[in-house]
């Protein structure tokens, strides 16, 4: 289990460096791992300090740390 937390990890982070901020729903959308996984994998990433949650009205921003929290979806709706 915890090699299946680490791969989904690793998905999470590339997608972040790439896109600088994602929401939740983003994410989902965009691995195709189980939602226990994803949850699992921020879950170790946020307490490693590899990750930053904010909520953002029913969704929450994920981001690096010090990285802007704005992401595409939003920036488009704006």
């Amino acid at each position: 289990m915890e090699s299946k937390i680490v791969c989904t990890s690793e998905k999470i982070l590339t997608l972040i460096k790439e896109r600088g901020c994602v929401s939740f729903t983003e994410l989902e959308n965009s691995i195709d791992d189980s939602y226990n996984l994803i949850f699992l994998a921020i879950d170790k990433l946020v307490r490693e300090n590899k990750l930053s949650l904010q909520r953002n009205r029913a969704d929450y921003l994920i981001a690096t740390p010090g990285n802007r929290f704005e992401s595409k979806e939003i920036r488009k709706a704006s």
